[in-house]
């Protein structure tokens, strides 16, 4: 009986990945809404959560998930807490960061309580001032993005962001906190250089507009006077012309009446 009880075990042990394996799902990255059920591992596109309205469906869909491997996005959402993920152990991506926050108008907190590993694609940056390359990976994006402005104010917001750069910092074996590795801040606005520079271009071409008006006018009107003069001079040709007409009318109208009666003379 002892023995066919370490059978039954050797047998349990040996079964065990197989199980575990089977029970593995891998799909393709696209829109939560979109996405199968039962996906364990996500890859070959990021994993994308835009519309939130359902969040029935939104945790039916990643409840399983425990790897992603092309990144998570989050865009334009009315989320306030996002913690659609707290059971993912692993994030990265090779073509871009690992976690985007876009454009969010409420986001305020996420929870990635489960996550081991975090680690987004190798950047490479040129720096002309000292003429070399410097490679990098940026892990977290927020583009314009609220939980940028509160992330720094609120405790927990706060206390969630440290807990990524933690994950982040372990991940790549870096000692510097908060590096410019693990967080990337973007925004559209733009800065006072680029608004004079903006504004010093359009004062330019407004200029260059104004001198190419300026000269098109004033050929316009010189061609006019040019013009209301031929008509002119062409009026008054043609007034002369007329006026020579009339005389030699009137001087053929008088000499034909003398031949003719010169004519009667002659005769007589």
């Amino acid at each position: 009986m002892h023995w066919n009880h370490v059978v039954a075990l050797i047998s349990l042990l040996l079964m065990s990945p197989l199980t575990v394996e089977a029970a593995e799902k891998t799909c393709r990255g696209t829109e939560v809404k979109e996405l199968e059920d039962g996906c364990t591992i996500i890859n070959e596109a990021s994993l994308i959560f835009r519309d939130s309205k359902d969040e029935a469906l939104i945790k039916r869909k990643t409840e399983t998930i425990s790897i992603i491997e092309n990144g998570v996005e989050v865009i334009e959402t009315n989320i306030e807490n996002f913690d659609y993920l707290k059971n993912v152990k692993k994030i990265s991506n090779k073509v871009g960061p690992a976690i985007a926050f876009r454009r969010n108008l409420k986001l305020k907190r996420f929870n990635f309580g489960g996550l081991k590993y975090l680690k987004g694609d190798p950047v490479r940056i040129s720096e002309q001032k000292f003429s070399r390359i410097i490679n990098f990976q940026v892990d977290v994006v927020f583009e314009d993005d609220h939980f940028s402005s509160v992330g720094s104010s609120s405790s927990q917001s706060f206390r969630d962001l440290m807990f990524l750069e933690h994950i982040s910092r372990s991940t790549n074996e870096r000692t510097e906190k908060c590096s410019k590795q693990f967080i990337e801040v973007r925004t559209n606005e733009i800065s006072e250089d680029d608004y004079k520079q903006k504004a010093i271009i359009a004062m330019v071409a407004f200029a260059i507009l104004c001198i190419v008006s300026l000269i098109i006018i004033c050929n316009w009107f010189k061609h006019r006077r040019s013009v209301e003069k031929n008509d002119v001079n062409d009026k008054k040709n043609k007034g002369n012309t007329n006026k020579k007409h009339e005389k030699d009318k009137k001087t053929e109208a008088g000499t034909t009446p003398l031949k003719k009666s010169k004519t009667l003379t002659v005769f007589d």
